[in-house]
């Protein structure tokens, strides 16, 4: 399934106008929120001389702007790595999300936080799927746990009734959003090539290979490191 849009809205549209998605619709609506969380694990548990992070899991939404805006005031300057897991979420959101994680300065890790433990601990394994693929792009560093999974869903359109978009305003619509995730890849200082398979008209979603993530410059170092 591509970033569909029957659920939440990528764009300011008024009522019966296209909107576009990150999450599948019935899953979206069984998902939490994103919530923020810091934890402190064991000494070097998130790296070297890091044993505190920032657990970030749940589905992007707009209250989740807000959430980590307050959520990063009271980190005082403090820089503890934001440790992502999440299905995804609306895309305008999250690239607002990610524009305030980047002021902030921190780091970005795909990874599930364990804590069945007697302390929280980063599992091998995590999940960022849909928008979340923009939060991780945020980070000042970017890395991922060994078992994790990121995919790259495409941008496209749906009427919010169901149904096809006449073709051209679809492709209009791809078109304006494209541009506005490549301006928003630059800012992040990520190959705005990347945003080629960001295309709904060209491309399905995939699993893309960590060495794929590397090129582009989203995966930028190893989380042990």
């Amino acid at each position: 399934m591509r970033t569909l849009v029957l659920l939440f809205g990528l764009l300011a549209c008024p009522a019966g106008a296209a909107q576009a998605q990150s999450t599948p619709p019935a899953a979206a609506q069984a998902m939490t929120p994103m919530t923020f969380a810091l934890v402190t694990g064991a000494p070097d548990s998130c790296g070297p001389g890091c044993a505190q992070w920032i657990v970030a899991e749940g589905v992007i939404l707009p209250g989740s702007v807000v959430a980590f805006d307050e959520f990063a005031r009271q980190l005082r300057g403090a820089r503890p790595p934001l440790v992502i897991h999440s299905p995804g979420g609306i895309l305008d959101v999250t690239l607002a999300l990610g524009r305030i994680v980047r002021r902030a300065g921190l780091d970005t890790i795909v990874a599930r936080t364990d804590r069945s433990g007697e302390t929280p601990a980063l599992a091998l394994d995590g999940e960022c799927f849909g928008a979340c693929f923009y939060l991780l792009a945020a980070g000042r560093g970017r890395s991922a746990a060994p078992g994790a999974v990121i995919s790259i869903s495409p941008v496209d359109f749906r009427h919010p009734a169901g149904g096809e978009l006449p073709e051209a305003l679809r492709a209009r619509l791809i078109t304006a959003t494209l541009e506005r995730v490549r301006a928003y890849l630059s800012e992040m200082g990520i190959d705005p090539a990347l945003a080629l398979y960001l295309d709904g008209e060209r491309y399905e979603p995939f699993y893309p290979a960590r060495g794929l993530l590397e090129t582009y410059g989203l995966i930028t170092r190893d989380p042990s490191n």
